[in-house]
């Protein structure tokens, strides 16, 4: 089975609470991402195609539980049994393996996989260079032979998402529908309470 049909498709928000400052959700269009991509870098856009991504995920330490936007993987999958979380990583992130470290910590890989997609008739930058992460040292991204990606090609993704988003502000009762295969979104930092509820489906 694809990565692309095991992935969800549709991703539902539900505001329960919003921040009292901070904590929008910001959605971009991934075809886009293609486009300002292979405007800048097409050698690297080529180079995975060829090659592919390996993209490495970090979360956050026991002690580190309380960031902002990265958790624990005992938070994320509600489990602290090691043998269950991976089996839901498996389920819920298609990812390829887990790493627990020693530190509390555990490594999501995926890939080696082309990071682009064609869906409806436009390209989409299906995977993305950037984790659920404050910390970019939380995050590794490698070309499918293992060699290191240049830290532009970082650079000027992380720059092409922030100039082409928008950012959603919640208010209570508020819902959004996001197509997973064609939108990124990602979470503001934002101060508590916080209450997005969230449904997926294939």
């Amino acid at each position: 089975m694809s990565l692309m049909k095991q992935y969800p498709s549709k991703i539902f928000f539900f505001c329960s609470e919003p921040a009292p400052e901070g904590g929008e959700t910001s959605i971009v269009q991934s075809n886009v991402v293609v486009e300002k991509m292979e405007q800048r870098l097409p050698e690297v856009v080529a180079k995975l195609s060829d090659l592919g991504l390996i993209f490495r995920s970090k979360t956050a330490k026991d002690e580190d539980a309380d960031s902002d936007l990265n958790k624990t993987w005992k938070w994320v999958f509600k489990t602290d049994d090691e043998a269950e979380a991976e089996k839901r990583a498996m389920e819920m992130l298609n990812c390829s393996s887990v790493v627990f470290n020693g530190d509390g910590s555990a490594e999501f890989v995926f890939g080696p996989t082309n990071p682009i997609r064609e869906l409806g008739g436009k390209r989409v930058w299906f995977l993305p260079f950037i984790g659920y992460t404050d910390n970019m040292n939380d995050v590794k991204n490698s070309f499918g032979d293992g060699s290191d990606m240049p830290m532009e090609a970082m650079v000027t993704y992380g720059e092409i998402l922030e100039e082409n988003c928008v950012d959603v502000k919640w208010h209570r009762g508020d819902i959004l529908l996001v197509d997973n295969h064609s939108v990124q979104h990602a979470r503001r930092p934002g101060k508590p309470p916080r209450v997005i509820l969230v449904s997926v489906c294939k």
